[in-house]
């Protein structure tokens, strides 16, 4: 523990270090919860033990991302901290008994699908996944799918625009995409607009490559003072509403930090109110699964 403690310090004063460098202070201000909407899960005792740790001395929750090859661990897992980890299973939609499969894990008491990846040649809003989603949306299990840019290039059919026709279709099916569709953000925006079910994350590289210019978003989110003119309407609600926090990196102390100042980051260049932030960090991932309370914090 004195070991652990004095990295911390160290890595304390280095970020304040690089603020005072700048000139700027970086902001590490969060709401009284934090639930953080796309973590993979790692079957290790080390893995475990620091997510305990570090969740639960932030007040936080996760959506952890369990593999196939871990069902049963990771739903242990979740059954010895109910208030840290809000289960999903990250079937595969490409296999022949996908369709059993979401039956095995809604009944083993996960409570999503993700994250899902489209990339043996099939766009997510093909036929051939239909009955993916129609299940999905009837076992009442919200998906996380990936969108934008994959490893080795292999994402063409990972594009937002198909995960919002999958949400025009199955409109009580909740979706929270990852990524918001990086490089293709104005299309996962327009696609969030446009259908009450679907969000998105901006984990992964986009607030690391946007850090320089973090009034970039308010172009992509642009539709709230707009609500009920001609061509917008208003169903599509406050734009930053259908972001989510969310971290996709190992759940150690620096990182969730890290997380942490890259998303003010570009909540304060975009001057997003404070209500919306409890929103976006924790409690609209709350109201979809119908939590109540998180660490004892009522989330209404």
């Amino acid at each position: 523990m004195q070991i652990r403690s004095l990295f911390l310090l160290i890595f304390s004063v280095l970020l304040l270090f690089s603020a005072c460098s700048t000139g700027d202070k970086p902001n590490t201000s969060r709401p009284d919860f934090i639930i953080d909407s796309h973590i993979h899960y790692r079957a290790t005792d080390e893995w475990e033990e620091t997510f305990v740790d570090v969740y639960t001395r932030h007040n936080a929750m996760a959506c952890v991302l369990v593999g196939m090859d871990h069902l049963e661990r990771g739903m242990e897992f979740a059954r010895r901290h109910p208030e840290l980890v809000i289960p999903y299973a990250a079937i595969d939609i490409n296999s022949p008994t996908v369709t059993d499969d979401i039956r095995k894990v809604k009944a083993m008491g996960y409570r999503g699908l993700g994250e899902l990846f489209a990339t043996r040649g099939w766009s997510y809003d093909d036929p051939k996944y239909d009955s993916i989603w129609i299940l999905a949306e009837q076992m009442e299990l919200p998906i996380a799918p990936h969108t934008g840019i994959h490893a080795r290039g292999n994402f063409a059919g990972m594009r937002p625009a198909f995960i919002a026709t999958i949400a025009e279709r199955h409109r009580g099916l909740i979706i929270h995409a990852a990524h918001l569709g990086n490089p293709w953000y104005a299309e996962a925006a327009e696609g969030a607009r446009l259908n009450p079910n679907l969000y998105f994350d901006v984990s992964g590289s986009s607030l690391i490559k946007k850090g320089d210019t973090p009034d970039f978003w308010k172009e992509i989110m642009w539709w709230t003072p707009h609500l009920g003119k001609p061509h917008v309407g208003t169903v599509a609600g406050c734009a930053w509403e259908k972001i989510l926090f969310a971290t996709d990196e190992a759940p150690n102390e620096e990182n969730l930090i890290e997380n942490i100042i890259r998303f003010n980051g570009m909540l304060d260049a975009c001057d997003v109110p404070e209500d919306t932030r409890k929103n976006m960090y924790g409690r609209t991932i709350a109201r979809i699964h119908g939590i109540e309370t998180v660490h004892g914090i009522a989330v209404d």
